[in-house]
């Protein structure tokens, strides 16, 4: 059964799997009648992605199986200043040749999740180092940082719980939502990328590079927005503990650092409750399948 056979449209698909947290107005609408490039950044902050990973990582996929074009951004760039949000304490800065060989690990972990071959909506795999590694800094401020106003960045909740701690936060954290927004343009300006993705605690980011793309390029020809952002939600079990952490952390997708059978296992011990959650966000399965999955759980949990 094709997805299009099931939904009429990917929100639609997103919204039935419990994987759309937020989009903003006319996101769904462009979903639904047009056929749009949408990227997604993933963080080389270590040698692998995770579990939680998976569920940005089957945005992409759903979005290319309803014919859209997905872009897989592995932050070369953006890994060299550290993404802030929600984080307590800064990152300890990495070298140049850790991030690069965490973007070469991360970029081979996304190869078989996305097609790149397919005939009318290929996969592309973009590297931001491409371009924030040669920005010029005096030009960076003058055509890019006079977007922004720091009220607006200082209100962003994933950076404001910062401010007030004793340690606060380095104008090198504090910048990280421009190049964030940086990125969104330049997919834009370079590959028509109209849509960014990402989880829910880069809501504001996303915004800010939707707004950025809006101030240098002004609205659509029909007055429509030219750029979207959608947000997967944050994941948590039925008992409210966010995703990994009650069995000791989430697994990475490296078989070399977890074992088949432990990634089995992980899944194996989480609560009945949770299962039906967690098909509908990491497989691909469709409502039939899953629908059966479901009643077999709540009349023979025990199976």
């Amino acid at each position: 059964m094709t997805p299009s056979a099931e939904f009429s449209n990917v929100a639609e698909e997103l919204e039935w799997r419990g994987a759309l947290f937020d989009a903003t107005p006319g996101a769904a609408h462009a979903l639904a009648t047009e056929k749009v490039t949408c990227y997604n950044g993933f963080d080389p902050s270590a040698s692998s992605l995770h579990v939680g990973n998976l569920v940005p990582i089957m945005g992409l996929v759903r979005l290319q199986r309803h014919g859209h074009t997905p872009i897989a951004l592995v932050g070369g760039g953006t890994g060299m200043i550290g993404d802030p949000s929600f984080r307590a304490e800064e990152r300890q800065l990495m070298s140049i040749e850790q991030i690069d060989e965490n973007v070469e690990a991360i970029r081979l972990q996304l190869e078989p999740f996305l097609d790149f071959q397919a005939k009318s909506n290929p996969a592309r795999m973009v590297n931001n180092a491409d371009w924030l590694r040669k920005t010029n800094l005096l030009e960076f401020l003058r055509d890019i940082g006079k977007h922004f106003t720091v009220n607006t960045m200082m209100g962003r909740e994933s950076v404001k719980g910062r401010f007030s701690r004793d340690s606060g936060i380095s104008f090198t954290e504090f910048s990280y939502q421009l190049l964030q927004a940086y990125d969104f343009l330049t997919l834009y300006e370079r590959h028509n990328c109209a849509f960014q993705a990402g989880g829910s605690d880069q809501w504001g980011n996303i915004l800010g590079g939707v707004d950025l793309i809006r101030r240098i390029h002004g609205a659509g020809p029909d007055g429509r927005p030219r750029a979207h952002g959608i947000a997967y939600p944050l994941i948590t079990s039925s008992s409210g503990e966010k995703f990994g952490k009650s069995t000791g952390g989430a697994p990475t997708l490296d078989p070399k650092q977890t074992s088949p059978y432990r990634l089995y296992q992980y899944f194996l011990n989480v609560a009945d409750a949770d299962a039906v959650p967690y098909v509908k966000l990491f497989t691909l399965l469709n409502q039939v399948q899953i629908g059966g999955l479901d009643a077999a759980v709540k009349t023979e949990p025990e199976k």
